[in-house]
């Protein structure tokens, strides 16, 4: 249902202008990754009809096809290319000979063909900060768009209620519930807040997951983690509350804040304590953490007794904390915010970045404030980020 429902909306882009709701949809469904496939070959259809106005270049191509789908809501006339000659269009472009459709305000803005081909190319559109969304997948395999619906129930599992609420999922259940799993995905640009069913909150960052079940029962409360959250554990000394990580390691809390950076492309595993303590195991390792400390999972555990805590959860505040920290490293968060691709055009420059900026600003503003560093960078084909030497 979630492919066919894909197809139909693709399907509308090229006939009909869609409304503010159908391009949201869109915009997650073409993120789902369980429709990585379908959307590759729905690319391929846009290919065949964009690249003979282009001149032959699919990258920008492509690079159209993610400003209509993805950012339609972030565009403004203001911020198309200022010289070329825009005017607004009734009629739907494919029709009409244009270039490239932008909702914009309700209309449409145009740049027609001989526009283009003046001006050679069409300039970068701001790249817009990532936001609240996610995709919820329940126990049958069916996915919800949770950034599609307004607040109210949105599901029931055996006896439980789900129930969403300015922006952030609950669950409520009955006396006769039955748990059952779910899993909450962020695709790169998203994230999301979370009650699970014990009153645990969770913040879930970009490119991350959460697996856990609609009710806990046993003698603990147990999920798994891919990627990085942050938890308000609600106390419970009868049921530790356990977080399973990637590598086999777990985390054993009672009733603690904690954060977990498990994203594959990071060098370890971390775990950072900010109140109450936490105990890390895997296979025959252990460590025990105090507020402050974090612990790296490397072959052997290494303990980090005097740590920024603020700089690990600036992401949960709505910031960036890139104090002290390496180019790759700020790149690689960068990367999973904006949902860019980062190229290093003649290796990794050996730079710090010093200072705090928010994660609610375009690609283009926070880089400005970065190349106070001495860092320069280049956009191309709208999402693909060239750090200079």
């Amino acid at each position: 249902m979630t492919s066919q429902r894909l197809r139909t909306l693709f399907d509308a882009l090229t006939q009909r202008p869609l409304s503010p709701d159908e391009t949201r949809e869109l915009s997650a469904l073409w993120e789902d990754p369980s429709q990585e496939a379908l959307a590759k070959e729905l690319l391929e259809q846009w290919y065949d009809r964009v690249p003979a106005i282009f001149e032959q270049k699919p990258e920008d191509a492509e690079r159209v096809f993610r400003t209509v789908v993805g950012r339609q809501d972030d565009i403004t006339p203001e911020a198309v290319q200022p010289e070329a000659k825009v005017r607004r269009m009734r009629s739907f472009w494919w029709a009409a000979a244009v270039v490239l459709v932008l909702l914009a305000g309700g209309g449409y803005l145009a740049l027609r063909k001989n526009d283009v081909a003046q001006q050679g190319v069409v300039k970068n559109l701001p790249v817009a900060p990532g936001r609240e969304g996610a995709i919820l997948t329940l126990a049958d395999g069916s996915t919800v768009l949770l950034d599609t619906l307004s607040d109210g129930t949105i599901a029931t599992q055996n006896g439980t209620a789900l129930r969403l609420a300015g922006g952030k999922l609950s669950y409520e259940a009955g006396a006769d519930a039955m748990p059952v799993s779910n899993t909450i995905s962020t695709p790169r640009g998203r994230f999301f807040r979370l009650v699970l069913p014990d009153g645990s909150r969770v913040w879930l960052n970009a490119a991350s997951s959460i697996q856990y079940p609609t009710a806990f029962s046993g003698k603990e409360r147990r999920v798994e983690v891919k990627g990085e959250a942050y938890f308000e554990v609600a106390h419970d000394a009868a049921k530790p509350f356990m977080v399973a990580l990637g590598d086999g390691a777990m985390v054993e809390v009672l009733g603690t804040h904690f954060n977990v950076n498990d994203y594959g492309d990071e060098p370890a595993p971390v775990v950072t304590l900010l109140e109450g303590s936490v105990k890390v195991k895997r296979m025959a390792q252990a460590a025990m953490l105090e507020p402050g400390q974090q612990v790296i999972l490397e072959n052997s555990f290494r303990v980090q007794r005097e740590v920024n805590t603020a700089q690990v959860v600036a992401w949960k505040d709505g910031g960036f904390n890139f104090d002290n920290m390496g180019v790759e490293a700020v790149m690689r968060q960068l990367s999973r915010w904006y949902d860019i691709e980062v190229v290093y055009q003649h290796g990794v420059p050996d730079k710090k970045f010093y200072g705090e900026i928010g994660r609610d600003l375009t690609l283009e503003e926070v880089l400005e404030g970065l190349k106070l560093s001495g860092v320069r960078f280049r956009i191309e084909a709208g999402r693909k980020l060239i750090v200079l030497p």
